[in-house]
């Protein structure tokens, strides 16, 4: 019986603890573990010697993960899309009437057909100059449109005219005064960038509207 319990402590390691399973009233337990051979003298050592290595490991990760709380702060960034009030697309003529019904306002721009060149709506610079100055960012003297490559059914040329490396206003901030209900007082939130980009279309159930494109 002795010897059957010794050879599942050596092979099973859920019997390493045969409390768990007996209790200290049992003799011929509590001798056969005080006359093991060396093998199970070195176990019941190894297992002494690794508990205060365990607790020493827990308190270095506390301490770890207290020193990263103090020393990083959660900095939460929100991308907003900002429709404009133009009378045309920012790309080409066609009136921009937002909620229309589909496919009623395109033309060879809008559907990116071959040879069709796409000229920039003056207003939109406008518009984005002012939300940049009401912003408080640097304006960009010179500025530059990029290609945002991507295949999407609503976006037929197969890229999105947009402003990546230069956007036409950076590095701003908003000042806003909390309610006392919020717990008051003031905050000054940064503003990365200010840029203009051509909308994408919309699918509506089957149909690809692309009034809004261009």
């Amino acid at each position: 019986m002795a010897s059957t319990l010794l050879k599942n402590i050596q092979t099973v390691p859920l019997l390493l603890y045969p409390s768990a399973f007996f209790t200290r009233k049992n003799g011929a337990l509590y001798c056969t573990m005080k006359s093991s051979s060396v093998t199970h003298t070195q176990t019941a050592t190894q297992e002494k010697q690794q508990n205060p290595q365990i607790k020493v490991s827990t308190q270095t990760q506390t301490k770890t993960i207290d020193k990263l709380i103090k020393d990083y702060e959660a900095i939460i960034g929100i991308e907003t899309h900002v429709q404009l009030s133009t009378l045309t697309k920012a790309f080409c003529g066609c009136p921009y009437n937002y909620g229309a019904q589909p496919n009623t306002s395109i033309c060879p721009v809008c559907m990116g057909l071959p040879g069709a060149l796409p000229v920039l709506n003056s207003k939109v610079i406008e518009f984005a100059v002012k939300l940049g100055l009401a912003l408080n960012c640097k304006l960009s003297l010179n500025s530059k449109f990029d290609r945002k490559q991507y295949f999407y059914p609503d976006l037929p040329k197969g890229y999105q005219i947009s402003q990546f490396d230069i956007p036409i206003a950076t590095n701003g901030y908003v000042d806003l005064d909390f309610p006392v209900e919020f717990g008051g007082g003031h905050r000054r939130f940064g503003i990365t960038r200010v840029h203009m980009e051509e909308d994408a279309g919309i699918a509506v159930l089957i149909i690809c509207s692309l009034d809004r494109y261009g």
